[in-house]
């Protein structure tokens, strides 16, 4: 207990006595933050088939990681700081492994012999009604 309590007061007095450099660094995470914005909302308007997911969460955790270590200040920190981004940013590269894993296995749906929904065909001849075989809604067959 007391080895965190000598730890946190030594990051305390580092805070007092460091000098920043000035808003330069900030305006540069600040463009880098706007140029992945962009590179987001560019490469989800280009409907990539594989590898989308996996690019936006890449992105995404880019920019969170800037806004920790710039915004946050977590970049100037030492010791117990770092443990825990180092571990946040592990589990959180096991998470998106183990989400892009699962859908990587799983089937895709096949589509009917029509290439495109608006031949696919409504009703079959012989069939009436959305539920076919002369059957309407519920509530909507005469008495």
């Amino acid at each position: 207990m007391s080895a965190m309590a000598n730890e946190s007061f030594k990051e305390d007095r580092e805070m007092r006595q460091e000098h920043h450099s000035g808003p330069g660094k900030y305006v540069v995470i600040w463009l880098a933050l706007l140029a992945l914005t962009g590179l987001t909302v560019y490469t989800g308007k280009m409907h990539i088939e594989t590898g989308a997911l996996a690019l936006a969460l890449v992105i995404a955790s880019v920019k969170g990681a800037l806004v920790a270590l710039y915004f946050m200040h977590l970049a100037e920190h030492q010791g117990a700081s770092r443990v825990v981004f180092v571990t946040s940013m592990l589990f959180v590269v096991l998470l998106l492994l183990f989400t892009l894993f699962d859908i990587g296995t799983r089937f895709r749906p096949t589509l009917p012999s029509a290439s495109t929904p608006e031949e696919w065909p409504v009703s079959t001849p012989g069939q009436s009604g959305r539920y076919g075989g002369g059957l309407k809604a519920p509530g909507t067959n005469p008495k």
